[in-house]
């Protein structure tokens, strides 16, 4: 197998390590994941990383050279922006949008130097003053002025940097790297067949709201807080260690339990025997996660502020992704709804599609035209310093 005609998918998330590996028609050739535990340096993603790296390349019998990244952040920062680009002669859309995308790139070089533009989104264009289209119309004719207003995700530098440095002391070059929660939901919506969408990606140490309508973002927010908070009340409360409580809150995922304000029973009755033997109360236990779980959803619309902004979660379909959401499959909670969602399900991932969805975004963007940064000359570097 020729290692240029497949694309390998790193999805880098705080509790578990993914890789996908696709040939030239996308179909999956390899995939496996890591659980892995936390820790500041990332030491233990990046041996989880050499790990499935080398059971790839042993598959594949060649090295690994270059990864498609997917990843996300409590820092996550997205900028709304419009450019115009005015023109003399009539033009192709193409032609001039690629300037507006170096334009754009200057603009964040210039102005939020801090951050890393990861991805760039197009909201709406608007062709000659009148003619609005969702998407570019590459091959349209423009007459006097291109209008794109545009949604940027970004990540901060030094975070970014620390992750790519630690890619190249283990020789992985890195093509492109994505916001996973954003490239996750923006592919699942598309089949779904509703105005109004949102999603609730519960991360380990995160948790980010997305909220689409009509199939385009209209915003990300994120919030520190995911599923490690559950395991950390979890431990506190019943002073057990923080790995015992990560397995118990586990072992209530798929169990058909009822999460209520009120006293419920739960149904499996070898959970109940495992939790009976640790001294635990079972309606406690269901007390700290329902609550906690409550605040992150609570926290997460809130701080959208999504009646500000024009848009409403009535009659909004929330799904709910990401590692820290699976207690909700086939479990039920009786959630204090303030937002009026018309209904809120888990929605079932693989990791193999988790991955997928960043080769698509892969696939979509390769060809965005970027900033070639040439060395100045000597007469150029003394005219610039003087001109400071």
């Amino acid at each position: 197998m020729n290692k240029r005609n497949f694309f390998n998918v790193i999805d880098f998330g705080s509790s578990k390590i993914r890789l996908s590996t696709f040939d030239i028609n996308f179909n999956e050739k390899f995939s496996d994941s890591i659980n892995v535990s936390i820790n500041e340096d990332f030491k233990n993603h990046f041996e989880a990383i050499n790990k499935i790296v080398k059971k790839a390349e042993k598959k594949f019998s060649h090295h690994i050279e270059d990864i498609i990244l997917t990843l996300d952040s409590v820092e996550l920062f997205v900028i709304d922006i419009s450019l115009t680009k005015n023109v003399d002669r009539s033009s192709k859309v193409n032609k001039l949008y690629e300037s507006l995308i170096l334009e754009l790139k200057q603009i964040i070089n210039s102005y939020y130097d801090k951050y890393y533009l990861s991805q760039v989104i197009i909201d709406k264009c608007i062709l000659d003053n009148e003619r609005i289209f969702e998407e570019l119309p590459k091959d349209k004719i423009i007459i006097n002025n291109l209008k794109v207003d545009f949604k940027l995700v970004c990540f901060p530098k030094k975070f970014i940097k620390k992750i790519k440095d630690n890619f190249i002391k283990i020789n992985l070059n890195i093509l492109n790297t994505f916001c996973s929660s954003y490239v996750k939901s923006q592919s699942y919506v598309k089949k779904i067949i509703k105005d109004k969408v949102s999603f609730l990606d519960i991360g380990c140490r995160r948790s980010s709201f997305i909220f689409f309508e009509k199939k385009k973002l209209k915003f990300i927010e994120t919030i520190p807080i995911g599923g490690i908070n559950i395991t950390k009340d979890i431990s506190k409360i019943f002073e057990i260690s923080e790995t015992d409580a990560e397995e118990l809150k586990k072992s209530l995922n798929k169990t058909y339990t009822e999460f209520a304000y009120e006293n419920n029973k739960l149904e499996n009755s070898n959970i109940i025997q495992e939790i009976i033997n640790k001294n635990i109360s079972i309606d406690l236990l269901k007390k700290v996660i329902l609550y906690r779980v409550q605040e992150i959803m609570d926290l997460s619309f809130k701080k959208s502020k999504i009646n500000s902004r024009k848009y409403t979660l009535e009659d909004t379909e929330l799904l709910l992704i990401g590692e820290g959401s699976k207690i909700f499959n086939n479990n039920s909670f009786y959630l204090n709804d303030r937002f009026g969602f018309k209904s809120i399900n888990f929605y079932t991932e693989t990791d193999v599609q988790i991955c997928k969805c960043a080769l698509d975004n892969h696939i979509k963007n390769y060809d965005l035209p970027r900033i070639i940064s040439k060395k100045q000359g000597i007469f150029e570097r003394f005219f610039n310093f003087f001109s400071k």
